[in-house]
């Protein structure tokens, strides 16, 4: 089946005249036996497929390779979950790939979260855990710095005076 348009004055389609502007939706046959008359609008697919064309003008790319590439891209679609981290703009993967086990992440996550002195419950979810890590390495971070430097070296001072500054240096 396909969605078509006539490219004239009048085409007859399905028994009925359609005229340039109308579209119609005819069977492959009833296509094949006015494909020079009618431009393709859209093909429809009984499995609910969708097809999209696409003109290459570039006659160096390799088209079989460009069809695998879209199909892969289109495949991938949408399956890769990402979440904004609340402290930047980057975005953050919702996993950590350090292993295709979920266990084994889990296991990996409480070890981290021991080492840097968080209680975890065997009840607790993976992502209440990657945020009180990260809350916890944010608490770490501004103990390590006190006096406003950030780790690239650059002052953070505004030049008011404060307890840490008193002559707003």
């Amino acid at each position: 089946m396909k969605k078509v348009s006539p490219k004239s004055a009048g085409v007859k389609l399905n028994g009925k005249w359609c005229f340039k502007g109308q579209n119609e939706i005819v069977s492959d046959e009833e296509y094949n036996a006015n494909k020079e008359f009618v431009d393709v609008i859209e093909d429809i697919r009984e499995n609910n497929e969708r097809v999209i064309e696409i003109v290459v003008k570039d006659e160096t790319i390799d088209l079989e390779e460009l069809k695998k590439d879209i199909e892969e891209y289109v495949e991938n679609y949408k399956k890769e979950e990402v979440k904004t981290d609340k402290n930047s703009n980057e975005n953050v993967d919702k996993t950590d790939n350090t292993s295709d086990n979920p266990d084994e992440e889990l296991e990996a996550l409480k070890e981290r979260a021991a080492k840097l002195g968080i209680k975890v419950t065997s009840n607790m979810k993976k992502e209440t855990i990657i945020n009180k890590i990260e809350e916890k390495e944010a608490e770490e971070d501004k103990k390590q710095n006190p006096g406003g430097e950030l780790k690239d070296g650059t002052d953070t001072n505004d030049g008011t005076n404060t307890e840490e500054n008193p002559k707003g240096e």
